[in-house]
């Protein structure tokens, strides 16, 4: 059984050509030869990928090997380069290895050529296999870096098409299907931007038909990788639609392609087609694996840009709906709270004790159910960065105390009795109803978790800040939840067990922050939970 070998020979002699080729046949070699004599010559013949060794005489007429070396490592191509001549002597033959030559052999001692030649062709092939896991490596692990960057759907894209240049491929195009017809080019790499735009003008005045019968068209509807690793004029031919599209696809100067479906979840996504050009090698089935994987870790990213698109439209769509909701609620609530607000003092007039008592039972109901309203609406402002103040002058005990006096009846309903103490005279500039909602939250959430113990109630001056410290002696709350009870829909334990939304502490905080305050919670010695509002006294400045 014979061996394929591809030669490239730099000899000026035909009758030494045969010499050597019949040499290499006689050592089991299938031998397909090339013969260049001068230094254009060779440039022209030099190929990635086309030679598996260089047989070089030694001295020619106006060329010689040491020149004919200088060639091909100025090239950077890995390709065995041997000396044959029946005029190199030792010394010359030691000066061309050290230049670089991988062997010398007199024309008077061939005989041993044969395996020389195998010894530095399969030498070549295992560099060639370290190089090739190497590159693999780099590519695969600069995805990673690359592709972990953004979740938003374009960029990704963009991010997809740049990892495999240069380290891969000279090209890489990201096709999706568009109107159910054609595959447009929605990201295009190349580290020639002039080529990119010109990608781009082909691709927009020749889209590719989702019916072609070959190509990235054939890949999206078979799901199929497809390997080409020649690509004649002719069958670039067959592709084109008109002689300026041929133009136009010759002109990127592709050699070989490799196309790889973009395969998510729910089916094909895309295509990604990766090309090489005349600078690298062309592509071969050995290129397969790391481009269905890099193809793949890109498919996964885009899915999870794809999701993480659909979850922030749904949150959108979610805060758009809390907000209509909550300005069409308050409207009727309000005006049921009046009504019973008027019910009940002519209940009081009438001396019908029984119903006023449920008559303000139902309008405590009625504004917790006006709180719950406005919790959602300042989430839904909060989203979209919005939560106004309109600060005004205020003593902070006197607020403290109105806000107690509205939680007597359901503190004595909960069997929490509240007990304050106020230091005089801590008076600020601050937004009342804001400063009610975060008094109140942190009040409405200690008499929730008291477990039918005191809750007190302080309010004092420190320096610059004036605080609100709200203590319970109920359930505590665990270290590690300390700062999640303070997120959205954050909460220490079970809604099953505890009402409420989780918002409350949510909106306390933000609240705060917009004064250039804050809120934030403690375990309390002996149990329960101590929540602090710190406000600072000088005015806050608004807008």
């Amino acid at each position: 059984m014979t061996t394929p070998l591809r030669v490239l020979m730099v000899e000026d002699n035909p009758d030494d050509q045969e010499l050597v080729e019949r040499e290499l046949r006689h050592g089991g070699y299938e031998v397909h030869t090339h013969r260049v004599q001068s230094a254009e010559e060779l440039r022209a013949a030099l190929a990635p990928g086309c030679w598996d060794i260089i047989l070089s005489d030694y001295c020619m007429p106006g060329f010689d090997a040491p020149s004919a070396l200088a060639i091909v490592l100025d090239s950077g191509l890995d390709i065995p380069f041997i000396v044959v001549s029946g005029s190199v002597g030792e010394n010359e033959g030691v000066e061309v290895m050290k230049a670089g030559a991988r062997d010398y052999f007199p024309k008077t001692n061939i005989a041993r050529l044969p395996a020389a030649v195998a010894r530095e062709v399969e030498q070549a092939r295992m560099r060639q296999e370290r190089a090739w896991a190497a590159r693999d490596r780099d590519v695969l692990a600069r995805a990673g870096e690359v592709l972990a960057g953004s979740l938003d759907f374009q960029s990704t894209l963009e991010r997809v098409a740049r990892v495999p240049v240069p380290g891969l491929a000279d090209w890489c195009a990201v096709y999706l299907p568009e109107e159910g017809r054609y595959l447009r080019t929605v990201a295009l790499a190349h580290e020639d931007p002039s080529r990119v735009v010109q990608g781009l003008e082909t691709d927009k005045l020749f889209p590719m038909d989702l019916e072609a019968p070959s190509g990235p068209p054939r890949v999206f509807r078979t799901g199929e990788p497809l390997l080409l690793s020649e690509l004649p004029e002719e069958r670039l031919a067959l592709l084109a639609r008109s002689p300026e599209h041929l133009r136009r696809i010759l002109a990127l100067g592709l050699r070989s392609v490799i196309h790889v479906p973009l395969v998510g979840r729910m089916g094909t996504l895309g295509v990604v087609t990766l090309g090489t050009t005349g600078s690298r090698p062309r592509f071969c089935q050995r290129d397969m694996p790391v481009a269905q994987e890099l193809v793949r870790r890109a498919a996964l990213t885009l899915e999870n840009a794809r999701l993480y698109h659909e979850s922030q439209d749904a949150i959108r769509l979610r805060d758009e709906f809390l907000a209509v909701a909550s300005h069409e609620l308050r409207t009727p609530l309000t005006s049921l709270g009046l009504q019973l607000s008027t019910l009940v003092q002519r209940a009081r007039r009438e001396s019908a004790a029984d119903m006023v008592e449920r008559l303000e039972r139902s309008l405590r109901q009625v504004r917790r159910l006006g709180t719950l309203v406005e919790t959602l609406l300042d989430v839904s402002r909060l989203s979209t960065g919005e939560l106004s103040l309109s600060p005004e002058r205020m003593d902070l005990g006197e607020l403290v105390r109105e806000v107690l006096e509205r939680f007597e009846a359901e503190s004595q309903t909960l069997g929490c009795a509240l007990r304050v103490e106020v230091t005089p005279g801590i008076v600020g500039q601050w937004d009342r109803m804001r400063v009610e909602q975060v008094v109140s939250g942190l009040l409405a959430n200690a008499l929730k978790f008291g477990a039918r113990r005191p809750v007190e109630v302080r309010v004092m001056g420190e320096g610059a800040v004036a605080r609100v410290v709200v203590e319970d002696r109920g359930i505590g709350i665990p270290e590690e939840q300390l700062e999640r009870i303070f997120e959205r829909f954050g909460r220490a334990v079970s809604s099953r067990s505890y009402g409420g939304l989780g918002l409350g502490l949510y909106v306390a905080r933000r609240a705060a922050e917009a004064h250039g305050g804050r809120v934030w919670a403690e375990r309390r010695e002996g149990g329960g939970a101590r929540f602090t509002l710190e406000l600072p006294l000088r005015p806050v400045r608004v807008g």
